[in-house]
């Protein structure tokens, strides 16, 4: 028992502080070994939760829930720990309340590293009194499955390559499985509410019910999602796993009312293939978008058939118009038909479909701007919200979202939009090519010069001359992108009298040379 290490979580928002623990701490020299690190307190609780942690070093204040909080839920759930609070409040207050939701310690910062090497030295001690206590044989049991959980997790994950401690690990955990062919099998579900967790566990033990013939690890991953590693030393067909599955998805709904999809991996037959076979079986599960009546996946139905679709097919202009018609319906028409174009066959790859979507709408977002200058850019795309469809309808509803946003914003401020510039706006794109003044474009409004350069910065945020060279740049890249002009031409078709000039003014903006933009 001597030479078991206490596992350790670090949980602080601030990164200097978490680095910074890590590294300056020895934390061999106090049998301890740092299992993971949260930057908030959600992410804390999730990895007490996975890890089952000896010791928590925790920062009062965090984001989505603060130290206290996470004490108090850990001891809600049953889960035994250790706490050590961390806090830069010099407030007696909180320290009470700490010890009070059953920490162990309090310490303020600046961390004076000595003081909290000590009590790191009688933690071990308490931790190692605990071990020996007369419950020694059931924490050791327990200890034993959380050290199995935490290296199948780090095998999954490819976070531990080297083989030979892979097969020390192995064997004194004593997982046979991995001595025979085995596959990696994936089931979750599209909820992620206080249902999900609950019904994992019955999956659980109705997984391992009908596999009960078969040497089979199971477990619950960071609360998301069921993994199983099952022996296939027969290399059974997949109808053969595939049917018990799709009996156990079946009942799972009509008890949980939650509808689960599940994938299984191709056949590993090493230890250190174990995260290939997660990858592949994660791949085989991303196809439930297509909402098959089965909901049972495998690697047979991954498209390895390279896209025919290109991005340079797309026909950005009807987006553009239909967006500024502000037309919902049409709008998500066009999202429709444009996600449907993208099924070059009959299932193609979801990343592929969800790339493409992300792509499409930060493009119309760039080049809707760049048309309407006096729009004001919205909040910027999140990728990862992407993720958060699970059919294609969703995914439409995301794409026509996107689309709708910039519709309404751009009818909004259209609404609100000066009529005097608005036509200095358009004689400017008119006389781009000419040697354009202000006096000239005052005249227009009939305005004095001096009063319409005031006013015209005071409207659009940018003096006069700023505008006009940034619409002549704008004018300059569309023109270099179609290669139709030399650059000479080019250079006289958004007012310059000479390459030199327009070089110069280009790449003042830019930061590259005409030439550089056009070949990039």
């Amino acid at each position: 028992m001597e030479s078991i290490s206490i596992r350790v979580l670090l949980a602080d928002d601030e990164a200097a502080i978490r680095n910074g623990l890590q590294n300056a701490i020895p934390w061999e020299q106090y049998h301890a070994k740092v299992v993971a690190v949260a930057s908030n307190g959600q992410e804390a609780l999730d990895l007490i939760r996975s890890y089952l942690p000896d010791l928590v070093i925790i920062d009062i204040k965090m984001p989505q829930l603060d130290g206290l909080e996470v004490i108090r839920r850990t001891k809600a759930a049953g889960i035994t720990c250790r706490f050590l609070i961390l806090s830069g409040y010099d407030d007696f207050y909180l320290a009470q309340k700490a010890i009070r939701y059953g920490a162990n310690g309090y310490f303020l910062k600046p961390l004076k590293i000595e003081e909290f090497k000590d009590e790191l030295s009688r933690q071990y001690a308490e931790i190692l009194s605990h071990h020996h206590s007369s419950a020694a044989a059931r924490n050791l049991d327990e200890l034993m499955e959380s050290s199995k959980i935490f290296f199948l997790n780090q095998l999954l994950l490819n976070e531990i390559r080297d083989e030979s401690e892979i097969e020390r690990r192995r064997t004194m955990l004593s997982l046979t499985l991995f001595d025979t062919p085995y596959r990696v099998i994936v089931c979750s579900a599209v909820i992620s509410n206080d249902r999900l967790l609950p019904a994992l566990k019955q999956a659980k033990s109705l997984f391992i019910s009908a596999f009960s013939n078969q040497s089979i690890e199971a477990w619950i991953l960071r609360e998301k999602q069921l993994v199983l590693l099952i022996s296939d030393a027969q290399n059974k067909e997949l109808c053969a796993i595939r049917e018990p599955i799709a009996s156990i998805l079946c009942h799972l709904k009509q008890q949980t009312g939650i509808r689960f999809y599940t994938a299984i991996s191709t056949l590993a037959d090493q230890t250190e293939q174990a995260a290939a076979a997660y990858t592949d079986a994660l791949r085989a599960l991303s196809y439930h978008i297509y909402e098959r009546e089965n909901d049972v996946y495998d690697d047979t139905m991954v498209c390895r058939q390279k896209p025919s679709f290109s991005p340079s097919s797309i026909a950005y202009d009807p987006m553009i118009s239909c967006i500024e018609r502000n037309d919902p319906d049409e709008i998500k028409r066009c999202c429709a038909q444009f996600v449907h174009s993208l099924f070059f066959t009959q299932l193609p790859p979801p990343d592929f479909i969800r790339g493409m979507c992300i792509h499409v709408l930060t493009n119309i977002r760039v080049r809707f701007l760049a048309k309407h200058t006096e729009l004001s850019p919205e909040e910027p795309i999140r990728p990862d919200d992407v993720l958060l469809c699970h059919t294609i309808t969703e995914l439409i509803e995301w794409l026509t979202a996107g689309f709708l946003s910039l519709s309404e914003s751009y009818k909004r401020q259209k609404k609100s939009s000066d009529p005097i510039i608005e036509t200095a706006k358009e004689y400017i794109k008119n006389h781009i090519s000419s040697n354009l003044k202000a006096k000239d474009v005052a005249a227009t409004v009939n305005l004095s010069e001096s009063y319409f350069t005031i006013y015209f910065k005071t409207k659009t945020g940018q003096n006069f001359r700023d505008y006009v060279l940034n619409a002549r740049t704008d004018l300059a890249k569309k023109l270099l992108l179609e290669q139709r002009l030399s650059i000479s031409e080019i250079a006289y078709a958004t007012g310059y009298q000479d390459y030199r000039s327009f070089s110069r003014a280009f790449k003042n903006v830019t930061g590259i040379s005409p030439s550089d933009y056009q070949n990039r």
